[in-house]
Parts: C-alpha cells; structure tokens; sequence
C-alpha cells in the first residue's frame, strides 16, 4: 500500500487535501456550534422560503463522519483505478477533492447561519 502510495503522489495529494478540507471543517463545526449544541440547529436556510431544515448536533456529526469514510474509500479507489487507468484515478481524486470543498462550503454555511 506504502508503495502505491509513493508511485501515486498527485493521487494522494490530492486525496489527503480533501481529508484534510472534511476533517477540518468537522472540527471547526464541532469546536463552533460546541455552545449550540443543546438546542435545533439550522441546516439549511434559504432566501426566499426561510429555513427549510432543522436537525441536532447528531446530524453535523453524521456528516462529517460520513464525509471522512467517503474520503477514505475514494482514496483507495482512486489507487486503483490509478493502477489501472492513469486518468480514472485522477477523475476520482479530483472529483472527491470537489465534494470536500462542496461539504466544507456546507459547513461553513450551517456555523455562519447558527
């Protein structure tokens, strides 16, 4: 795994940057919204209908938390399709580097709204 690691390094750079962006935005929230914690939070607000979507702390979480196992198992698909197909792998990386930046987008949003 080490070796694939090392003969891949865009594809693993690009992977740790997007563990990076959902494991820091999980924290920032977590540190954040610490305080809010006891009461609904809104996650999701919108211009013109208000907030559409209430949820508890339990629901930030499960996000995060869902965001670092999707990292985490795009990471090692993109190895091997990386194996495989130079261009796929990369496809990959940088598609999971997008929706770490989308999730990261989002939890900024929730702690800027609570």
């Amino acid at each position: 795994m080490i070796k694939k690691i090392r003969k891949y390094p865009l594809v693993s750079i690009l992977s740790l940057g997007s563990f990076a962006l959902v494991a820091g935005a999980f924290v920032w929230s977590f540190m954040a919204l610490e305080s809010a914690s006891s009461g609904p939070l809104i996650l999701h607000f919108n211009d013109m209908e208000g907030i559409t979507s209430i949820g508890s702390f339990g629901s930030i979480l499960t996000m995060g938390v869902l965001g670092m196992i999707i990292v985490f198992i795009n990471f090692f698909v993109a190895l091997e399709l990386e194996e495989r197909d130079r261009v796929l792998g990369k496809i990959v990386a940088g598609m999971t580097l997008v929706l770490a930046v989308l999730l990261f987008l989002g939890f900024a949003a929730i702690i800027k709204v609570n």
